[in-house]
């Protein structure tokens, strides 16, 4: 067993964890094309009220982290307003999110560094180099955590930086007769089709909440994770809605234009390529690839924490709560999602011989999902423990309220109408892992021993 690590890691380390799970040059990447592909030209309104329920989502987040310091991030959260059973679910399903994450990120890197050796004329599948990558990346994340996420915040940094200047470029050369208020209007788009849009944007933010399971690790956690939150959510929202608009009338407020955006796996090097030139093209597309790599670890990161926080109380077997005694990290959770999402990756591969972002786009239904799962479940245990405790009035209730009408219509656009094939099973993906792990959990179900684990803070007037 064993505790992790104490006031370990400072306020630059956490916000590290925080913008290398977001991944936000990852997102811009990956996620525009797919919003296109669902909502049109209307990608950036798409984003934007996204962000406004991601706020929504975050307060109790926030409040919850105010009061507590955990490893388990909203699965503890859970258990303390809707009990040990509801916190289960909680906790598989955001567990389920973040290995996910592992899976298809990790297949888009394996993607993006085969197509840099490509632009070389160095011909190698995707697959080995997932593998190779991902070897370091299983290093990393057993290793002391202030070692990862100094990474992590280096990488994400030179990406960030560099999607930033595309996105200047893009508004410079286009001019004021090139701009257009399409991304932010509905368009001819139903209120279905933009939730879809939604959920794909939501995903974008999936991971605002990981530094909660930093809670044993961060120094002044209580103090610092909030903020850490808050601010993240803010900066990394302006950059969302700044680049999802650059790439739309980059491209093109134009049929073919919206058609290119939305089927291009590179959408940012393809504006690269045409806006500044093939050896930005190059940087752009290697800093991604830095990004996806530190959004890896992250996940690993936090997915660990997850899992040791769920063994170690007693829901799971006992060998996942074990602690390194020299780097303090839940190393047996780290090696069972390593070693699981490499296997699913060469299955995939061996059964439809399809590329990573082929395994990215399966897995982000999934992700989507089952982040909208947890957040819900959280919301719901902020209404339940802060107004039985009198931290929140009654009208404090409605953001929360609000937070969980928007999931769960969100969710709903993502089951009906019902998706093409083979993204309509990602519904019955999430209900069934969440059960069988549920059942699992009552199976292997072992005696606790008592740990310095939670903590809980008193706040003056109820704040």
């Amino acid at each position: 067993m064993g505790n992790l690590k104490k006031d370990s890691l400072s306020l630059v380390e956490t916000i590290a964890l925080s913008a290398a799970v977001m991944g936000p040059s990852v997102s811009m990447a990956l996620n525009v094309s797919l919003i296109t592909g669902l909502v049109n030209y209307s990608v950036t309104l798409t984003f934007l009220i996204s962000v406004l329920i991601t706020f929504c989502v975050s307060t109790a987040i926030i409040k919850f982290n105010k009061m507590f310091s955990t490893s388990g991030s909203l699965y503890k959260f859970t258990e303390y307003g809707l009990g040990k059973k509801m916190a289960l679910v909680s906790g598989w399903a955001l567990l389920l999110a973040y290995f996910t994450l592992v899976v298809g990120v990790s297949g888009v890197l394996g993607s993006y560094v085969s197509s840099l050796l490509g632009m070389a004329h160095i011909h190698i599948n995707w697959l080995p180099i997932s593998v190779f990558l991902s070897l370091i990346m299983w290093v990393l994340a057993y290793c002391d955590i202030k070692l990862s996420t100094r990474v992590m915040l280096a990488l994400e940094g030179v990406s960030i930086s560099l999607v930033l200047i595309l996105a200047v470029v893009i508004f410079f050369k286009v001019g004021f007769h090139g701009m257009s208020f399409a991304p932010l209007g509905i368009g001819k788009n139903s209120f279905a089709v933009i939730g879809q849009g939604v959920v794909m944007g939501l995903l974008s933010f999936a991971g605002f909440e990981c530094t909660s399971a930093l809670g044993e690790e961060t120094k002044s956690p209580t103090k610092l994770i909030p903020r850490v939150i808050i601010g993240t959510i803010s900066g990394i929202a302006i950059f969302f809605l700044i680049s999802s608009y650059s790439q739309v009338i980059g491209f093109g407020i134009t049929p073919s234009g919206i058609k290119s955006l939305s089927t291009s796996t590179m959408p940012l090097s393809d504006l690269a390529t045409k806006y500044i030139s093939t050896k930005y093209a190059f940087l752009v597309a290697l800093a991604l690839t830095m990004s996806l790599f530190s959004c890896v670890i992250g996940c690993v990161c936090t997915g660990a924490r997850i899992l040791f926080s769920v063994s170690r109380d007693g829901n799971i077997h006992k060998g996942l709560s074990n602690v390194h005694p020299k780097y303090k990290t839940p190393h047996i959770s780290v090696n069972t999602i390593m070693i699981t999402a490499l296997l699913i990756q060469i299955v995939f591969y061996t059964l439809t011989r399809g590329d990573g972002n082929l395994l990215y786009t399966y897995n982000a239904y999934v992700t989507a999902l089952s982040m909208l799962v947890a957040y819900m479940f959280v919301n719901a245990s902020g209404i339940v423990y802060f107004y039985k405790n009198k931290h929140w009035k009654m009208y404090q209730l409605i953001i929360p309220i609000i937070s969980i009408i928007a999931m769960l219509y969100a969710a709903y656009s993502n089951i009906y109408p019902i998706p093409p094939y083979p993204m309509n099973l990602a519904p019955y993906i999430t209900v069934g892992f969440i059960l069988i792990m549920v059942i699992l959990s009552r199976l292997t179900k072992h005696e606790v021993v008592p740990q310095n684990e939670d903590q809980e803070w008193d706040l003056p007037g109820g704040a």
